[in-house]
């Protein structure tokens, strides 16, 4: 009794070390639930390795840190040092103490890096380009991620809380993605959680399955899980619409501008819409004005609306002079792969027919939007008005800027000083509000700009923001996006009332006369963005700064002639190539339309295919592991004999290099175990099992005659593994003959391990 009680703690620690494992396990599964649910946030998959590598190392460190030993309680503190080791060798630009130690000067540049993490999850669209500050991000999500599971699971010992981590994550791919959460990634995260629990279950009670607590858990974690996927903002599929890769996608995201410079980015054009107008010429369609500036991204101010009528008057026109000549005109328009929440027509629009489904429009700048609907499949005929200001009536225009047009002078704190300075340079000597926008719009077209969608993607600063701005002021490369947004800035650092209109250049026709062009036909190659600045007793006026796109106004020259279109538009069908831009160097040299992979990519590539590689030649060890746990737990749970014992006991044997056939007897059989453990617990241990396993064969039943069996396997099978030396160990471990057939041949010794 005296050494039996000596022993069963050693087993029970046994036991709670193979649990931390067991838990190791269920957690990694969490993560790469985790995983599932976020791709398509960034391009690439060298964030996945980052994220799997860096949490799973985190883990198994935790795991084996309490097998040695280590307080379950301090592992975590632990993990948070390994973490910074990580992050400091990877991120830390080379301020760590013998590269891997942080310093201050290493607390500083992960500061920097967030920050500017900040900004490009404001300037990117979805997928994002994996740009060193998103991999930081990922890398310092997964190490937090990692110790807040095995802190939760482990240390404090309550794994049903670690549902309200994982919850967290899971609301970023749901809030961020066009397509919401993918069910598929939900579903696996409930299964890694339940798997949780049970393995919890196990590591606590091994003896206790506890089959009704398992199925109330399963049950109400479906449960809950149908109600968030039906109901939760960003877990419904059905929500955001999604940016495709045929149809057109604007205003779907709180980045319209982003989505913009995506679809220009497309590699073949893709057909938006057609429409005839009664104007003489092709017509700027307007979707929205983006009139709220954060300081990263233009946005349209939420306002209240007025429900939209069949042919119901839509106005007036905010700041419109009766002095203004107007003309009206009609466009009828049918949309074909194009879906938005705004109606796309020429501004500013007096009355709408035609449309289907529910709609509203703004009073402050007569924008039409969808309620619950979208501009997809639209058939609609327009009213509007042709604005014809003069040069003379714009000069002349001054007074008092309503309340409501006085915040579309804002402009956050910490603007980069190039933005004003820049403007206050171009509009040196202009004595008027009107001479200050002319001089704003002749600076981009004077000033060696060029019109480029590539150039700010590739280097680093395509956007819609301040700091995007600055940087575009000094590389002067961009497109429509960057101009509008830059003139806009510049215009409100003047005071003047400024915002930027979101919508399609005239696009092109395909021939008729004078007096009835035909049939415009626009793309996704006419989106475009321009300022509009207004001006006291004339009201909105919009202004042309981009290089080589679109018309520069009437107005905006002395003489008042119309000037000619910079670039004439000459959008095709659907199948029809797409305009290079002479002025586009990146595009003139051949350059394709992608993002500059990571430096970290290859590396990480590499890692993971290694990884993968080794965890595919694991296998079998983690089979055959997994077969021995579920033999020594029947015993534990007093639901296997002797019969599990000797059959663990040649399948021991013959990993390590023994004839072990099933003829033998048991008896000749422990005799050769017996010798070979001679001089260790082990001898004894298999003597005791030998009378076990005849007596289960050849005797009556007798009660209790499972109790110690466990034990006594354990010191068998660390004897033999012992004797038998490192090599055979390892390759016991690495290639467990044993799961192959019974008479598979092997090479074996037939007398003893060693």
């Amino acid at each position: 009794m005296a050494s039996e009680s000596v022993v069963l703690p050693a087993s029970r620690t046994i036991r709670r070390r193979v649990g931390y494992w067991r838990l190791t396990g269920a957690m990694i599964l969490q993560m790469l639930a985790v995983s599932v649910a976020l791709v398509g946030l960034i391009q690439g998959v060298g964030w996945w390795f980052a994220l799997m590598l860096t949490a799973a190392f985190l883990l198994v460190a935790g795991a084996g840190l309490r097998t040695l030993g280590v307080h379950r309680g301090l592992v975590p503190v632990l993990e948070i040092v390994l973490g910074g080791f990580v992050m400091t060798a990877v991120f830390g630009g080379g301020t760590g103490l013998l590269a891997v130690v942080p310093t201050p000067a290493t607390f500083a540049h992960w500061w920097s890096l967030l920050q500017q993490a900040m900004l490009s999850i404001y300037q990117q669209g979805t997928p994002a380009d994996s740009l060193p500050e998103f991999l930081f991000l990922v890398t310092g999500g997964a190490c937090l991620i990692a110790v807040i599971l095995d802190t939760v699971a482990v240390a404090i010992r309550a794994p049903a809380f670690t549902a309200l981590g994982v919850g967290a994550v899971l609301v970023v791919p749901g809030a961020l993605l066009g397509d919401g959460l993918d069910p598929s990634a939900l579903a696996l995260s409930a299964i890694a959680y339940l798997w949780l629990l049970r393995a919890d279950v196990r590591t606590r009670r091994p003896g206790s399955p506890r089959p009704g607590a398992a199925l109330a858990v399963g049950a109400s974690a479906t449960v809950v899980a149908l109600l968030l996927a039906a109901t939760a903002p960003g877990f419904d599929r059905g929500g955001a619409a999604s940016f495709t890769a045929g149809g057109i996608n604007i205003g779907g995201t709180v980045t319209p501008l982003i989505d913009l410079g995506k679809d220009l980015r497309r590699p073949t054009a893709v057909r938006a819409l057609t429409y005839t107008t009664t104007a003489p010429t092709g017509q700027y369609l307007k979707l929205a004005s983006l009139d709220q500036f954060t300081g990263s991204v233009w946005k349209h101010r939420e306002r209240d609306t007025k429900r939209l009528a069949e042919g119901m008057p839509i106005g007036p026109v905010a700041g419109l002079s009766a002095a203004v000549p107007t003309t009206k005109i009609t466009t009828t328009v049918s949309i074909d792969n194009m879906q938005s929440r705004w109606l796309p027509v020429p501004a500013p629009v007096q009355s709408i027919k035609g449309l289907t489904g529910t709609w509203s429009w703004d009073p402050d700048d007569l924008t039409i939007g969808g309620i619950n609907t979208t501009t997809s499949d639209q058939k609609y005929t327009a009213t509007s008005l042709l604005l014809q200001p003069t040069a003379e009536q714009l000069k002349e225009a001054g007074g008092v800027v309503p309340e409501d047009v006085q915040r579309d002078l804002f402009l956050p704190p910490n603007m980069p000083a190039i933005i004003q300075s820049t403007a206050v340079a171009a509009t040196e000597g202009a004595t008027s509000e009107y001479e200050q926008a002319v001089a704003l719009q002749d600076y981009f077209r004077d000033n060696g700009f060029v019109y480029s969608t590539q150039t700010p993607l590739k280097q680093g600063y395509d956007g819609d923001g301040a700091r995007v701005i600055a940087a575009f002021l000094e590389a002067k490369s961009g497109y429509c996006v960057h101009f509008a947004s830059a003139m806009a800035l510049m215009a409100r650092s003047l005071g003047i009332p400024s915002r930027v209109a979101e919508g399609y250049l005239p696009g092109a026709t395909g021939g008729g006369t004078a007096n009835n062009p035909g049939e415009y036909t626009v793309t996704s190659d006419d989106l475009h963005a321009w300022p509009e600045l207004y001006f006291a007793g004339v009201g909105w006026v919009p202004f042309e700064p981009t290089v080589g796109r679109g018309t520069i106004p009437s107005y905006t020259r002395a003489d008042t002639a119309a000037a000619a279109p910079t670039s004439a538009p000459n959008s095709g069908a659907t199948s029809a190539p797409k305009r290079i831009v002479p002025t586009d160097p990146a595009q003139s040299s051949g350059a394709a339309a992608v993002s500059t992979p990571s430096p970290l990519q290859p590396v990480l590539s590499g890692v993971g295919i290694a990884v993968l590689v080794i965890a595919v030649l694991l296998i079998p060890a983690i089979a055959r592991r997994v077969r021995r746990r579920h033999r020594l737990r029947r015993l534990s749970e007093a639901s296997g004999g002797a019969a599990v014992v000797w059959a663990e006991l040649r399948d021991t044997a013959r990993d390590l290099g023994w004839s072990a056939p099933e003829t033998e007897t048991p008896r000749a059989f422990a005799g050769r175990l017996a010798v070979a453990v001679d001089g260790s617990p082990g001898q004894e241990a298999v003597l005791r099992l030998l009378a076990v396993r005849e007596r289960d064969s050849y005797g009556p039943p007798v009660r209790g005659s499972t109790v110690g069996l466990r034990d006594d396997l354990e010191r068998v099978l660390s004897a033999l593994e012992e004797r038998a030396g490192p090599g055979r160990r390892l390759r016991a471990v690495l290639l467990p003959v044993s799961l192959l057939p019974a008479g598979w041949p092997v090479p074996a010794s037939p007398g003893s391990a060693a």
